[in-house]
C-alpha cells in the first residue's frame, strides 16, 4: 500500500509540475512531435515507394494478368512421372483446407484447382480412321477448372452436362471459340478422341473418348484476375465438369491424368517490409509441406524472389534517408536537450529543497522522468500521425514546394515503425537525465553556495546556441 501512495504523489507532483512550467512543457513536446514524426516518417515512406514498386512489378508483362500475391502450385505428370488422382487427394485437401493459413494471408477468391489430361488425337466420327495419325484434326486435352463457368461466355450452344462412368459412353466438352473457328466446328457435332497412354508396366494402353461438343466459350474478360493460364493457352483443352473429369476422364488409364494445378489469390495489401521474413519463411514451410504430401510439386508462380528485393531496398532506402536527416534530427535533439536544460534550471530551487526534506536522487530522477514518460506518450501518438501525414506528402512532392504528384502511396504504420519513435522519445528522456541528475545531488544549502559562486553563464547561452534554436 505504502508503495502504491509513494507512486501516486510522484505521479501528482509531476503533473502538477508539468502545469506549473507549461510552456516549457510544451515547448519540449513539440520538439518530441516533431522528432518522432520526422523519425518515423523515413522508414513508413521508405516502405511504401518499394511496396509500390514491388506491386508494379509484380503486376508487370512478365507476371501476365495475374495480381501481386498469387501463388501457384503445380504438378507435371509429364516431368515428374504420372500419378493417379488418388495420390494427388491428399494435397488437394491441403490447398483448400490449409494452404492460405500456412501462408498467412487472407485469399481474395476461392482457390482454383486445374486439371489437365495428356493429349488426345481428334478424329471426324468416321469409323476405323482413329488410328491414322494423318487423319487427326487436331492435338487436344480434357481439362476441368474450378468456377469456370462463371469468368466464360458461351457464344454458341449450352454447358455440357456431367458424363456417366460407363466406359464408352460420349462425352460433352465445351471448345474455345478460336479452335472452333480454325477447325470449323459447331455445338452439337460428335467427334473422337483417341490416344495411346503408357502403363507403369512399361507398355501401351489405348483410350478412345467420342465426345461431343456441348457449347463455345471465350472469356468474358481476358485479364480477369481468376484466369491461372491466359485463355489463348488452353484453347486448345476440352474443358469439362469437374464431376466428368474426376469420375470418368482419370478413370480410362492410371496415367491419364497429365497436369494438377492449384491457384491462389492471396491480399498482400498488409504485407510491410517488417513482414517479408515471417512471410517467406511460411511460403517455404507451406512448400514442403505440399512436397511431402505429393513429392515434385513446384512452386511456379509467387512473389518469393521479387520480397527478397523488396526487403533489401527497403533496408537501403531507409538507411539512405537518415543519412540525410542527420542534421535535421541532431539539431531536434539538441533543441529538446537545451529545452531540458532550461526547464531543470528553473526547478533546480525545487529539487533541492526535495532533497533537503528527505527526497532521494533516486525520487527526484522518477519524478522527471515520469514528466518525461507523460509528454512521450502524446507525443508518440501524435508524432506517428504527422509522420504518416509527411510521408504521403512526401510521397506527392514532384519538386521543391510542389506537392501535385498524383498517386497514393500505401503508408501505414508498422511496429517498426512505432519502435522508431519510441527510441526517438528514450534519447530524449536520456538527454533529460544529465541535468536533472546533477541538480538532484545538491541540497538547498549546497545549492545557495554554487548559485553564489555561479559567475558565468552556461556555455550553450554563450555559445549563443538557444537564439539559433
Amino acid at each position: 500500500m505504502g508503495v502504491m501512495l509513494r507512486a501516486w504523489a510522484i505521479l501528482v507532483v509531476a503533473v502538477k509540475r508539468l502545469i506549473s512550467e507549461r510552456w516549457l512543457a510544451l515547448a519540449t513536446a513539440l520538439g518530441l512531435v516533431i522528432s518522432v514524426a520526422l523519425v518515423s516518417s523515413i522508414p513508413m515512406y521508405a516502405d511504401a515507394v518499394h511496396y509500390r514498386v514491388l506491386i508494379e512489378k509484380l503486376s508487370g508483362e512478365d507476371y501476365g494478368y495475374r495480381p501481386p500475391f498469387a501463388f501457384m502450385y503445380r504438378y507435371v505428370g509429364d516431368w515428374a512421372g504420372y500419378v493417379t488422382w488418388d495420390e494427388v487427394v491428399p494435397l488437394d485437401a491441403y490447398m483448400f483446407e490449409r494452404a492460405a493459413d500456412n501462408l498467412g494471408l487472407p485469399l481474395e477468391a476461392p482457390v482454383t484447382r486445374y486439371l489437365a489430361s495428356v493429349s488426345f488425337r481428334l478424329f471426324p466420327q468416321e469409323e476405323g480412321v482413329y488410328r491414322d495419325a494423318d487423319r487427326s484434326l487436331a492435338w487436344v486435352a480434357f481439362g476441368s477448372a474450378t468456377d469456370m463457368y462463371n469468368h466464360i461466355t458461351i457464344v454458341e450452344g449450352d454447358l455440357p452436362v456431367v458424363a456417366d462412368s460407363l466406359h464408352g459412353s460420349t462425352v460433352e466438352v465445351l471448345m474455345s471459340e478460336s479452335m472452333a473457328l480454325e477447325l470449323g466446328m459447331h455445338a452439337g457435332e460428335e467427334y473422337y478422341t483417341f490416344a495411346e497412354v503408357g502403363t507403369d508396366a512399361g507398355g501401351e494402353q489405348t483410350v478412345q473418348i467420342p465426345v461431343r461438343i456441348a457449347g463455345i466459350w471465350r472469356a468474358t474478360d481476358e485479364a480477369d484476375e481468376y484466369w491461372f493460364y491466359r485463355p489463348n493457352a488452353i484453347e486448345d483443352v476440352l474443358f469439362v465438369p469437374e464431376e466428368t473429369f474426376l469420375g470418368r476422364i482419370s478413370l480410362e488409364s492410371e496415367n491419364v491424368l497429365s497436369l494438377a494445378l492449384w491457384y491462389l489469390l492471396a491480399d498482400g495489401s498488409d504485407v510491410y517490409a517488417g513482414d517479408v521474413d515471417v512471410l517467406l519463411s511460411r511460403i517455404t514451410y507451406t512448400q514442403q509441406r505440399v512436397a511431402s504430401l505429393l513429392p515434385n510439386t513446384t512452386l511456379a508462380v509467387s512473389p518469393e524472389s521479387d520480397l527478397l528485393v523488396y526487403r533489401r531496398a527497403t533496408v537501403q532506402l531507409t538507411f539512405l534517408l537518415y543519412a540525410f536527416s542527420v542534421p535535421i534530427v541532431s539539431l531536434l535533439l539538441v533543441f529538446i536537450g537545451l529545452v531540458v536544460s532550461l526547464s531543470v534550471g528553473q526547478k533546480r530551487n525545487e529539487i533541492a529543497v526535495l532533497r533537503s526534506r528527505g527526497a532521494t536522487a533516486i525520487q527526484i530522477l522518477g519524478i522527471s522522468l515520469l514528466e518525461g514518460v507523460l509528454m512521450g506518450i502524446a507525443a508518440v501518438v501524435l508524432g506517428l500521425l504527422l509522420g504518416r501525414w509527411m510521408a504521403l506528402l512526401i510521397g506527392r512532392s514532384r519538386s521543391f514546394l510542389d506537392f501535385t504528384l498524383q498517386g497514393q502511396l500505401r503508408v501505414g504504420m508498422t511496429p517498426g515503425t512505432i519502435r522508431f519513435g519510441i527510441a526517438a522519445i528514450v534519447l530524449a528522456l536520456l538527454a533529460q537525465l544529465g541535468p536533472t541528475l546533477t541538480a538532484a545531488r545538491h541540497t538547498i544549502v549546497t545549492y545557495k553556495q554554487e548559485r553564489a559562486r555561479t559567475l558565468r553563464r552556461p556555455w550553450w547561452q554563450r555559445a549563443w546556441l538557444d537564439l539559433l534554436l
